[in-house]
């Protein structure tokens, strides 16, 4: 007889199970109200489903069930096999009824009003996992403190659980996705009113990061607070191939970093710029406050620097003076609240621009040599515009004078052809018979 090695996901619901109850709704005590609200699926635990083998059955009084099976990576998707005989594929089957998503590695297949009794699965399931049956898996995490603060990072655990029993199947983690988004609640009150969602957040059990062991069913998140202060609504999703869980842990109120940052530039070439920082005391203890710094300058030099232990605020950090330009300044912050919390942030976006400061002013020297250099400079030009007017008066000089001799010449001219004619017409006149024989002579 083979055996089951598959994780096989049930959730057998009656009607009145389907509901998903906010803590506002629940009269019950503090731990409790706090356990509902961590808990996002919530199932039926008096439906349980013995499993034999790759058989397994269900009861008649069940009127939802979803089943997860994990198989060999590349197989083909398994195939169901009804109690009359009948079989389904994730290509053919009843679709008012049934809900089948296929992946590489896993099926998972939802049914209404199953048919009682036993069925099998049929299909290469992975060796590698054993059988399960999860009769109430929910999820929880640590509460969030309140308030927390604008840049904030801190490490958030939650676990899965199977009933009371915490659930360590390494492959469960590749179905569920678990995200943590933070909605504005719009309160007109607060300075994120109208902001959008942020996603800040998403708990992994991969080994990776902030989580200690992949497939141990503690699943590790790693808040990043970069959001506007405010008041928000932590949403929990938590998502598989069927289904999304949503649950809203709140009101919480982010408050602004009570550490300042602020860069005092420098006026002069030679002088270093100043980070000034600042502590708002009613939130942290000044005295616990601890900050590593990484300044990336414009010519590709990075340096670092750290602050604790300072003896009393405003505190100044130098900052060479080596270059023009856009400076990016890395701030990791570690302080102890009034309350005895213990916080990270993390800035990551804070930078200025160094600009060229003006040139010192001359001396007396300078100025003298200045003055003696513009002196000659107005002799100079003085010199060249009595050389260009005098050339322009030679100019106009030689102009006027060939001018009137053009003139005087036209004149003489105009003078010698008029007395040329003159004496021609009297000549004509004193023998006329010599004109007229002319005249004859050319006829």
């Amino acid at each position: 007889m083979a055996r089951l090695l598959a994780l096989l996901l049930v959730l057998a619901t009656s009607s009145k199970a389907l509901a998903i109850q906010s803590f506002s709704d629940v009269d019950d005590s503090k731990e409790e109200v706090e356990k509902q609200a961590m808990s996002l699926i919530e199932g039926d635990i008096t439906n349980k489903l013995p499993i034999k083998g790759q058989r397994f059955r269900i009861d008649d009084n069940v009127e939802e069930i979803t089943l997860l099976f994990f198989r060999e990576p590349g197989s083909k998707p398994l195939v169901l096999i009804k109690p009359d005989g009948s079989k389904w594929y994730d290509s053919r089957y009843p679709e008012d009824k049934v809900t089948w998503y296929t992946d590489p590695n896993f099926d998972i297949i939802r049914i209404k009003e199953p048919q009682p009794g036993p069925w099998q699965a049929a299909g290469r399931i992975d060796e590698n996992n054993k059988a399960l049956v999860i009769s109430d898996i929910r999820f929880e995490a640590e509460p969030l403190p309140n308030p927390l603060f604008q840049h904030e990072e801190l490490k958030v655990e939650g676990k899965l659980y199977n009933g009371d029993e915490m659930v360590e199947t390494a492959r469960f983690r590749q179905t569920v996705i678990l995200d943590v988004l933070f909605v504005s609640t719009n309160n007109p009150d607060f300075d994120n009113f109208g902001a959008n969602p942020a996603r800040v957040a998403q708990f992994e059990d991969n080994g990776r990061g902030h989580d200690e062991r992949a497939g141990d069913g503690v699943f590790t998140g790693f808040f990043n607070l970069s959001v506007e202060p405010g008041e928000w609504m932590a949403t929990y999703e938590m998502t598989t191939p069927l289904y999304q869980r949503v649950f809203e842990f709140g009101p919480l109120e982010v408050e602004p970093l009570p550490v300042e940052f602020e860069v005092i530039q420098s006026e002069a070439v030679d002088e270093n710029h100043r980070l000034k920082i600042e502590v708002d005391d009613n939130w942290i203890d000044p005295n616990s406050l601890v900050i590593n710094g990484e300044t990336a300058f414009p010519n590709g030099e990075v340096r670092k620097f750290t602050v604790s232990e300072t003896e009393g605020f405003p505190y100044y950090v130098e900052i060479a003076n080596l270059t023009f330009g856009k400076h990016l300044v890395d701030l990791d912050i570690f302080a102890t609240t009034v309350d005895g919390r213990e916080i990270e942030a993390r800035i990551d976006d804070f930078s200025f621009i160094a600009k060229e400061p003006p040139p010192p002013e001359p001396t007396a020297a300078e100025l003298a040599e200045q003055q003696q250099r513009e002196l000659e400079r107005q002799r100079e030009q003085a010199r060249k515009e009595r050389a260009i007017k005098e050339k322009q008066a030679m100019t106009n000089l030689i102009i006027i004078v060939v001018v009137n001799f053009v003139l005087i010449g036209l004149a003489l001219f105009a003078l010698w052809w008029f007395k040329f004619r003159q004496k021609k017409v009297s000549t004509e006149a004193a023998n006329p018979e010599t004109g007229n024989a002319e005249k004859s002579g050319k006829k």
